[in-house]
């Protein structure tokens, strides 16, 4: 029951706040000062552990995959964040449009702890840290004198690799290396809604 207000507060949130910065960011706070409550009055599987649970060896993740699709997740237990999450996809569809990155036009290669992205004529180099017993990954890379890192988690089933990586350790981590990105509003609305918020993941999926 009160799982079902939460669902209708935030609807009512995310259909009446206008959408610029200050009142995501004001959004956000509320959300993230409501994740207390809602942690409390629900009773939801962690999601760390079942990653846990099911993750891959080392070795699955070796080889080349090929982009398929990516999106934003929430894995917290607060209701009306979760739902507020799902309404910024179609964000990531017009940041990756800009970036001209479509299912099959991106390649990774990954090989005992090394990592190569490949979109087009551009070619970004990396390195991971994978810990199989969480499921986590830390990846790092270095572009133009600039080092980054993004941690998360990662997935494999039936053929197909999850990669899930903080969205704000990501986001950080594009406008550091590309810092034409920090006046982008896409970038902009995301960073605000997300700011006070934990849990929430950019996935991306991969296929070989």
């Amino acid at each position: 029951m009160k799982k079902s207000l939460y669902i209708l507060i935030v609807a009512v949130v995310v259909a009446l706040v206008p959408t610029t910065a200050s009142a995501q960011f004001n959004l956000s706070r509320l959300l993230g000062g409501l994740s207390k409550v809602a942690n409390a009055q629900t009773e939801k599987e962690d999601p760390y552990q079942r990653l846990a649970e099911a993750a891959p060896s080392a070795s699955t993740l070796n080889g080349n995959w090929t982009y398929q699709s990516a999106s934003f997740s929430y894995l917290g237990q607060n209701p009306l964040a979760d739902i507020a999450i799902a309404q910024i996809d179609p964000i990531v569809a017009s940041m990756l449009q800009q970036l001209k990155i479509t299912p099959g036009s991106a390649k990774l290669r990954l090989s005992g702890g090394k990592g190569t992205i490949t979109h087009g004529d551009h070619k970004l180099d990396g390195s991971y840290v994978y810990t199989r017993s969480k499921a986590s990954v830390v990846a790092e890379t270095t572009l133009d004198g600039k080092t980054v890192k993004a941690s998360g988690y990662v997935r494999y089933a039936s053929g197909e690799l999850t990669i899930m990586l903080d969205a704000r350790e990501l986001i950080s981590a594009m406008t550091t290396l590309m810092p034409e990105l920090k006046s982008d509003q896409n970038i902009l609305l995301v960073e605000t809604l997300i700011k006070d918020l934990k849990d929430v993941y950019i996935v991306g999926k991969f296929t070989k």
